[in-house]
C-alpha cells in the first residue's frame, strides 16, 4: 500500500512554525529554532505509525517519484514496510533545522540523530548530505565526512529537478556541488591524499573559476604537499 499524506499548504500547521524556526536561526536564537522545529517533530511523531515508512516530498511529481522508489525497492525484495507514506518536506526540514541549531549550540551528539532522520526520509537531499558531511568533519572523522561529501556530489536532488525556476535550480545545484567538492578536498587533505584533494577542488573551479575557498585551499595543498597545482 502506497499513499500520500501531503497536507495542503494553506492548512498545513507546520509551515508557519518552520518559517519562525528559520527566522530564529537567522537571528542566532538557536534555542528558539530548536523549539519551533520540535513543535513540528512532536506533531509528526505523535501521529507516526510504527509499521509505516515515511518519505518527504516537496510536491506532486516528487511525491510520485518517492513512492515509486519505495515500490521498486519492495519489488526488488528489499525489506521495507508494507505502507510507505509521503509527507510534507516541512517534516524533514524540521529535523534538519533542529540538528543544525543543536550544532550551533555545541550539542553535537544530540544533533546527529536529527540530521540522520532527515536524510533517511529524504535521501536525495544534497543539502542534508553536505551538512552531515560537515558534522563528521567537525568530529574529525575524515573517512565518514569524505563518504557523505562524496555521496552528495554524486546525488541528483529531485526537488531541484522540479523547480519551475530552472536558473535558480542550476545555481543551487552548483553551489551545493562546490560545497561537496570543497568538503571532499578538505577530508582528503586531512588524510594527506593530496592529489585527490586537488582533483576535487578542480571540479569546483570548473564550475566557479574564481571560487575563493577553492583557490585558498589549492594554495594550502601546494604548501603542505610541496607540489604546485
Amino acid at each position: 500500500l502506497f499513499r500520500s499524506a501531503l497536507a495542503a499548504p494553506e492548512v498545513d500547521p507546520d509551515t508557519l512554525a518552520l518559517q519562525q524556526g528559520f527566522d530564529a536561526l537567522s537571528a542566532k536564537d538557536f534555542d528558539g529554532a530548536v523549539a519551533k522545529a520540535q513543535e513540528i517533530i512532536a506533531r509528526f511523531e505523535g501521529e507516526r505509525k510504527p509499521d509505516a515508512a515515511y518519505v518527504c516530498a516537496s510536491g506532486g511529481p516528487d511525491t510520485l517519484t518517492q513512492l515509486f522508489g519505495a515500490a521498486l525497492a519492495k519489488d526488488k525484495g528489499e525489506k521495507v514496510p508494507d505502507t510507505t507514506v509521503a509527507v510534507s518536506s516541512n517534516i524533514c526540514d524540521a529535523y534538519f533545522l533542529k540538528g543544525f541549531a543543536l550544532v550551533d549550540l555545541g550539542r553535537h551528539a544530540e544533533a546527529l540523530p536529527n540530521l540522520e532522520t532527515a536524510i533517511a526520509m529524504d535521501p536525495d537531499n544534497t543539502h542534508y548530505l553536505n551538512e552531515l558531511g560537515e558534522w563528521y568533519k567537525t568530529a574529525r572523522q575524515w573517512d565518514r565526512s569524505l563518504a557523505f561529501f562524496t555521496r552528495a556530489s554524486e546525488t541528483s536532488d529531485l526537488s531541484l529537478d522540479y523547480l519551475d525556476d530552472k536558473a535558480e535550480a542550476k545555481r543551487v545545484r552548483n553551489d551545493r556541488l562546490c560545497r561537496s567538492y570543497r568538503g571532499i578536498s578538505f577530508s582528503q587533505s586531512e588524510l594527506h591524499h593530496w592529489d585527490e584533494a586537488r582533483a576535487a577542488l578542480k571540479k569546483c573551479l570548473a564550475i566557479y573559476p574564481n571560487d575563493p575557498g577553492s583557490l585558498n585551499e589549492m594554495t594550502y595543498i601546494a604548501e603542505q604537499s610541496g607540489k604546485d597545482r
